[in-house]
């Protein structure tokens, strides 16, 4: 039966392709508006850098290599204020059709270039993670609001 949720206003926060957020799409229709959804893996490390490469508030986002022209992939770099931080992250776009295609493979690629590798040479890789996204812009959102909820 599963768990009753009693309130004026339930706030569905799951993230991406959410299995309640699907049937919330399919009862209310809310995807009849939009164009289909397409979807990303994100992969992000943290990294503590020395302190005389350190660039605080430094950007850099690139798209393209190491992928090859048929897929979508992109990334960004950022020198954190706090400490001398870098968070750097790869996209690939789940749509690839090299089914040898490996996204952490690509990032550890992508740290190669000498444009990003020198942000993070002498540093220390402190964490990792990854998580599915939503692509598609604007025109794939669904309609986020129903009778008695937001997503």
């Amino acid at each position: 039966r599963g768990m009753e949720i009693h309130a004026k206003m339930t706030m569905f926060a799951e993230g991406c392709h959410g299995h309640l957020s699907k049937q919330l799409m399919t009862k209310f229709d809310l995807r009849k508006n939009c164009q289909p959804m397409t979807y990303a893996i994100g992969i992000k490390e943290l990294w503590e850098i020395p302190e005389e490469n350190h660039q605080p508030g430094l950007a850099l986002h690139t798209v393209g290599w190491p992928m090859d022209r048929g897929t979508y992939g992109g990334s960004f770099l950022y020198h954190i204020n706090d400490g001398p931080l870098v968070a750097a992250g790869f996209v690939t776009a789940l749509d690839y059709k090299n089914p040898y295609l490996w996204p952490f493979k690509e990032m550890q690629r992508w740290k190669t270039h000498p444009r990003i590798a020198k942000h993070l040479d002498g540093g220390e890789r402190l964490m990792y993670g990854a998580r599915a996204l939503n692509e598609g812009g604007y025109q794939s959102l669904p309609e986020v609001a129903f009778p008695g909820g937001v997503m």
